[in-house]
């Protein structure tokens, strides 16, 4: 780059760069525009790429050593490239502060909370496809329960499928207080926003202190939060369902079905506790990693003790239900014979 010609022609280096980021701007748009990006995208797009590229100066180069083009003509080029290459994070915030704002998609206004007509001893926040299985089985045995949900396109699909579910931020003291928390006994908290099932412990716990709280679990660092935030019923996601899967698959394997329920009652117990322990341990993390490793070998260990206590004691084997199946096809011949 020569500066001291772009101190000489500063008028015309500057028209060349507006020149450049104008045309590419234009021609960016008309790509976006016919690949279908929505605007906020074409946006970013357009002002993203709208500076010259670096391999123009491999060109340049070629062709002022080729004879293809003259010094006078190359200089003001490379001088351009670079200036709109600079000029990037000023295109980036210019469209970050004064286009998007004015053409860009406006978050629409939130909607108003639902009015709650209805109190219940249950209050579900986060009726997905986590909170809305817990609130049919809980209705199957017959408890009713008051569903709350932050998505208005979840709600009104749920209401079409014949659900009374209110809208409305279960973290508010106002929303949580009208759904009947005072006179609630437990809070089931399925929402899949660690940050938003804080919130609502928080808010839980300051107002409603004689709630009862259950809630979901993204992973083992929310639950060392939850535990800090004195919760006791705390359930990780997936990990039922894992161990019920595990479960199945050593019934499948031949274990009987009596040591399979033993194996994951004893796993669950185990590794429930692991995490409490492991929760103190979190803000080292050279400690975490070697304690989690020392439990992950103590509960197979656990286990494979508890396979060998199994096997000595022959009643604790005994599976009814595995020798009525093993027999079923002996039986039902004897029924025919008879």
């Amino acid at each position: 780059i020569d500066f001291a010609y772009i101190a000489a022609e500063p008028g015309l280096i500057i028209s060349i760069v507006l020149s450049l980021i104008l045309l590419k701007l234009i021609v960016l748009v008309s790509v976006g525009k016919i690949f279908k990006l929505g605007l906020d995208n074409n946006l970013l797009f357009t002002f993203a790429l709208a500076q010259g590229g670096e391999f123009a100066f491999v060109l340049f180069s070629y062709a002022l050593q080729n004879g293809v083009m003259t010094t006078e003509l190359v200089n003001p080029m490379i001088a351009a490239v670079a200036i709109s290459m600079a000029l990037t994070p000023l295109l980036m915030l210019f469209n970050e502060k004064l286009i998007q704002p004015r053409f860009g998609t406006t978050e629409k206004s939130k909607k108003e909370a639902d009015n709650i007509d209805e109190e219940n001893s249950v209050i579900i926040a986060g009726f997905g496809r986590y909170g809305s299985t817990i609130g049919r089985f809980l209705q199957a045995n017959g408890v009713q329960s008051t569903y709350l949900d932050l998505d208005p396109d979840n709600v009104d699909l749920l209401r079409k499928m014949g659900l009374k579910v209110f809208y409305g931020d279960a973290s508010r003291h106002d929303l949580l207080h009208a759904a009947g928390a005072e006179s609630a006994s437990l809070l089931v908290i399925a929402v899949d926003n660690p940050e938003k099932c804080f919130e609502i412990v928080e808010t839980a716990q300051k107002h409603f202190p004689h709630l009862q709280i259950i809630t979901r679990s993204n992973s083992w660092d929310d639950s060392y939060q939850l535990l800090d935030m004195n919760i006791k019923h705390i359930y990780r996601e997936f990990f039922d369902t894992a161990l019920r899967m595990g479960a199945d698959a050593l019934a499948l394997l031949g274990h009987r079905k009596y040591h399979v329920m033993r194996a994951v009652k004893t796993f669950r117990k185990h590794d429930n506790n692991f995490v409490k322990e492991l929760a103190e341990m979190r803000h080292e993390k050279s400690k975490l990693i070697s304690g989690a490793k020392q439990r992950i070998e103590d509960l197979e260990n656990l286990m494979l003790e508890d396979l060998e206590n199994v096997a000595k004691d022959k009643d604790l084997g005994w599976d009814k239900s595995s020798l009525i199946e093993e027999f079923a096809p002996q039986i039902r011949k004897l029924n025919e014979e008879n």
